[in-house]
C-alpha cells in the first residue's frame, strides 16, 4: 500500500498503521504552528518553501491541505491511529477553528445579505472554506479575499463619502420625490375632510405640517428627502473603532463587488459611487 492511500503521518507497516517520524514532524509542526498564531496560508507557505513533501516528492503545500491536517481528529489517537499530537493540542486547534469562524461571521454580519454582483446584479453569497463571494445565478466567483479587508475596504470608503458629501446626488428622475411623511400627510387630511364631523384644527395642524415639508423638500433643489437624509447622516457621523454599522445602514443600499473585489457603493438614494 502506498503511503498516501492512508492519512498524512503514518505508513504501513506488518499490515498496521504506524507512526511515520519525518511526516508525524510536520503535523506537529501544523499544529504547534496553528496555536501559535499562523494562519493556514503562513504554515502552507512555510512547509511549500521549506521543500516538506506532501505528496510524494510534491511539495506544494496549500492552506486547504493544512486546514484538512488541523480537523482530522485521528492524529490526537482517534479511531485506532497512534497519537502524534496530545488532546489538548487538538483541542486548542479545534478551539481555535471555531473562534475564527465566528468571528468572521461576524465580521460579515453588517454588510452580508447586502453584497451584490457586478456581472449580473444577483445577490453574492460567502464561501468560508474558499474565502471568496460567488454568485448562483451567473457563477461569478470573485477573487479570494479575507472578511477583515472586505470591512476594511467598505469602512474606507464610508468615510471617503462622509468627508466629501459633495459626490453625493439625486439621481435625476428621482428629483424631489415626497417623503413618506408627506404622502402618509395627504392620506390622513383626505380621511379627515371626508368625515361627516371635522375637526378644523386638527386638519389646519396637518396641512401646515405638510406644507413645511414640502417647502423644506422643494427648497433643496435636486435633493428628495433619501438624499438629505444620507447627507444629514454624513454631517452627523462620528468616526469609530469599530464598524461603522449605524452609519452604513443608514446610508447604504447594495455593495457591488467586482471579480478583483474592488467595490462600488449603491446609496440608499439609488446613486452608485
Amino acid at each position: 500500500m502506498k503511503n498516501r492511500y492512508i492519512p498524512f503521518g503514518y505508513q504501513m507497516q506488518n499490515g498496521d498503521s504506524v507512526i511515520n517520524t519525518e511526516q508525524a514532524a510536520t503535523v506537529q509542526h501544523i499544529f504547534y504552528a496553528y496555536t501559535e498564531g499562523q494562519s493556514f496560508k503562513e504554515i502552507a507557505e512555510y512547509l511549500t518553501t521549506s521543500g516538506t513533501a506532501y505528496h510524494f516528492s510534491d511539495n506544494n503545500w496549500n492552506k486547504n491541505i493544512v486546514a484538512r491536517i488541523l480537523a482530522n481528529e485521528i492524529y490526537c489517537g482517534a479511531k485506532g491511529y497512534p497519537a502524534i499530537i496530545s488532546k489538548e493540542v487538538y483541542g486548542q486547534a479545534a478551539s481555535i477553528r471555531s473562534n475564527k469562524t465566528v468571528t468572521y461571521s461576524a465580521v460579515l454580519k453588517p454588510f452580508r445579505s447586502d453584497m451584490q454582483c457586478a456581472c449580473c446584479g444577483e445577490r453574492l453569497y460567502w464561501r468560508p472554506r474558499t474565502q471568496q463571494w460567488t454568485c448562483r445565478q451567473c457563477g461569478m466567483w470573485s477573487k479570494p479575499m479575507q472578511p477583515e479587508n472586505m470591512a476594511q475596504q467598505i469602512v474606507d470608503r464610508l468615510y471617503q463619502i462622509q468627508q466629501h458629501p459633495e459626490i453625493i446626488h439625486n439621481p435625476k428622475e428621482q428629483c424631489n420625490t415626497r417623503s413618506i411623511e408627506v404622502a402618509q400627510l395627504d392620506h390622513e387630511i383626505h380621511t379627515a375632510l371626508a368625515l361627516p364631523e371635522l375637526d378644523a384644527d386638527a386638519i389646519i395642524d396637518k396641512i401646515l405640517r405638510r406644507a413645511e415639508l414640502q417647502f423644506n423638500y422643494c427648497a433643496a433643489g435636486d435633493d428628495d428627502p433619501t438624499t438629505m437624509q444620507i447627507k444629514r447622516a454624513c454631517k452627523e457621523f462620528k468616526p469609530t473603532d469599530t464598524f461603522p454599522e449605524s452609519f452604513y445602514s443608514s446610508i447604504v443600499s447594495k455593495i457591488i463587488l467586482h471579480l478583483d473585489t474592488h467595490i462600488d457603493i449603491k446609496l440608499r438614494n439609488g446613486q452608485t459611487l
